[in-house]
């Protein structure tokens, strides 16, 4: 973050499609999917800086295609940053992601970004006929072709999982230059540095991460960064889920109906587990502490918990995620218009300083 900027707030859809727990009902998936687009269009208006869909398959996650839903709100938008989150690279052929995020550029007057990542389902690989352990490898490769794609006409290149090519260059031309923002997804450490290496952004998820371990995690994101070189500087993007009710008590027992099922979920399936066979962590389940991963309550203790999580790191855009779980549709755009209310006291909370310096 520059030294006087307002930190950035985006808002995110990963596109689940479950039941509500508290009645057994489901919507239909074109009601879904209309929910989300109503989700997605409250953004601009409200004040959100940036706006992330999330790609996944073969799941109850039904959001299978982010550049459609982002080529629907760039002409329905003129400022926000429309970007996926994330997509899953080794599913995909990088010069196909690249001409769809290009398109999206130019229709949107260059106001695309892609987060970049691997994914949490292990049997999506399966179903791709792909190897899940050589995952690192393929993003890594698709992210140097991506890049390449982006910045260079007359591309030749030759790697390990795409054929060759041979003075190619990509059309459409991106509008943003140098390229267009990439984030790279991480959960350790390792892939911090991996990406501060490339000269990418970050973006972390609290659900993924002991709040311990933030901070030395942006450290060796900052340093591998500057030691890298890079001419611009490092951006990191936290996401939680947040849930804002007009009291405390009434988002915490909200939660409780709605958020522990939706993780036991999330959980079974990165683990290959039936959900009923999975515990949860109490960073994210006791909701009464200050320290929760699940960032809830009334208005103002909301702002003081983002603050919490903002001081522990410097944070470019902290992005919230609220559209989860089967939860009755009226209450999810209630905390977003709760939420949209205290925007700018988030926005003027103290940035901490950065960790590591050029």
């Amino acid at each position: 973050m520059d030294k006087h900027s307002p930190m950035e707030l985006g808002l995110l859809t990963l596109g689940d499609h479950r039941a509500d727990p508290a009645t057994g009902v489901r919507t239909t998936q074109a009601e879904r999917h209309r929910d989300i687009l109503e989700y997605l269009d409250y953004a601009e208006p409200a004040g959100f800086d940036a706006v992330f869909v999330g790609e996944h398959h073969f799941s109850d996650f039904i959001t299978a295609s982010p550049p459609v839903f982002l080529g629907w709100l760039a002409g329905r938008t003129s400022t926000i940053t429309l970007g996926s989150g994330v997509t899953l690279l080794p599913h995909h052929d990088a010069v196909k992601v690249a001409e769809d995020f290009a398109t999206v550029d130019v229709v949107s007057d260059g106001r695309a970004e892609v987060w970049v990542g691997r994914g949490v389902e292990p049997y999506a690989y399966t179903y791709f006929g792909q190897d899940v352990q050589r995952a690192v490898d393929m993003q890594r490769e698709g992210l140097e072709l991506l890049l390449r794609l982006w910045t260079e006409t007359d591309v030749t290149w030759s790697g390990e999982f795409r054929p060759p090519l041979n003075g190619v260059t990509l059309q459409p031309r991106p509008v943003q230059e140098p390229c267009i923002p990439i984030k790279v997804a991480v959960s350790r450490e390792e892939s911090a540095i991996a990406a501060a290496e490339l000269g990418l952004g970050i973006s972390i998820t609290m659900l993924s991460f002991d709040r311990n371990q933030l901070a030395p995690v942006v450290a060796a994101y900052q340093e591998a960064f500057v030691d890298a070189g890079h001419p611009h500087r490092p951006w990191v993007d936290l996401h939680a889920h947040v849930h804002v009710a007009p009291t405390s008590q009434e988002a915490r027992d909200h939660l409780s109906i709605y958020q522990a099922p939706f993780q036991r979920w999330v959980f079974g399936k990165r683990m290959g587990v039936h959900e009923d066979e999975v515990e949860l962590p109490d960073r994210i389940t006791d909701f009464a502490n200050p320290e929760c991963a699940v960032v809830n309550g009334s208005p103002e203790e909301v702002v003081d918990r983002i603050g919490a999580f903002t001081s522990l790191a410097p944070i470019d855009r902290f992005t919230i995620q609220s559209d989860y779980g089967g939860q009755p549709w009226p209450l999810v755009m209630r905390s977003l218009h709760l939420f949209g209310g205290v925007m700018d006291q988030v926005r003027a909370l103290q940035p901490a300083p950065a960790l590591a310096q050029a």
